[in-house]
């Protein structure tokens, strides 16, 4: 009888799950994308509300920049952890003795840098809205 470690079951096993990578690997460029995308946005909009009205604190330049710079540094890290991943997956599924293994919990990791930046961006926020204006 034929090999069963290449059994066309085990062939096809094999490109549907290369497929699912590449899926993943596309949700992680679209969700990369979209926070470079916010992080530009709130770059730009913080300058355009500042160029309309220079006294308008809440929308400092340099607080839209930084925030705009972690959303953009986080987008650029989002993609080369994907990028990451899809390799170490393509490397498993090529293996001929597959066997399952932990992995970092990169996702997770995006997450929580994510709630970081949101937390950070909202304390400075409500910083700025709790300190008198002086005209």
């Amino acid at each position: 009888m034929g090999d069963t470690g290449h059994s066309l079951t085990n062939e096809l096993a094999r490109e549907r799950n290369r497929e699912a990578a590449d899926r993943t690997l596309l949700a992680w460029i679209r969700t990369s994308l979209a926070m470079i995308s916010l992080g530009f946005g709130i770059e730009r909009f913080g300058q355009a509300a500042h160029a309309l009205d220079a006294h308008a604190n809440q929308f400092s330049p340099l607080k839209t920049r930084v925030f705009g710079i972690a959303m953009i540094v986080l987008g650029i890290a989002a993609t080369l952890a994907g990028m990451w991943e899809h390799r170490h997956v393509l490397a498993m599924i090529r293996s001929d003795d597959y066997r399952y293994s932990e992995r970092l919990p990169i996702a997770q990791m995006l997450g929580l840098a994510l709630v970081v930046i949101g937390i950070l961006g909202l304390a400075m926020m409500l910083v700025q809205a709790s300190s008198p204006v002086w005209e």
